[in-house]
């Protein structure tokens, strides 16, 4: 069940090199992981998985992702798309645009009545508080009181 270990062409001193240059933490531990077979260190993916404190199917991903495409695809790492938002980009590209106007928006709540009425989409406080404020950074335009002797 062992699986053979890839032909690694890359030399111990270019792996060296490699490493001081890597400044991400998955870049290092895949390099180690060449590295360690390379040098003799190790000699199969249980012993790498061992020094380096990672589970051997890791090992084993990594090194089927050496052999079909090299470096540039063990170093390549890949992430979830994540969810889809609610809003199309076009509506947010809509909203922004409402929430540049000078009068604006005095709430959150009234963001999300707009959003309802506008798009027919129903998103909930939180949500809408952090598509304003935390991604987009958004200030809403409320009115302040101000002393009655000031000169206007």
């Amino acid at each position: 069940m062992n699986k053979k270990v890839p032909e690694i062409t890359e030399s111990v001193e270019d792996l060296k090199v490699l490493l001081r240059k890597a400044t991400k933490k998955h870049e290092i531990r895949r390099l180690n992981t060449l590295y360690l077979l390379k040098s003799g260190e190790a000699k199969n993916r249980i012993e790498v998985a061992a020094l380096l404190g990672v589970d051997r199917t890791s090992v084993g991903n990594w090194l089927s992702a050496y052999e079909t495409g090299g470096l540039e695809k063990l170093l390549q790492r890949g992430y979830a798309p994540g969810r889809t938002p609610i809003l199309t980009e076009a509506q947010q590209a809509v909203l922004l645009r409402e929430l540049q106007n000078p009068e604006g928006f005095s709430s959150y709540v009234q963001i999300q009545t707009y959003i309802a009425d506008t798009f027919g989409v129903k998103m909930n406080y939180k949500a809408v508080y952090a598509m304003v404020h935390d991604k987009w950074g958004a200030k809403l335009k409320v009115p302040r009181k101000s002393h009655v002797k000031k000169t206007q």
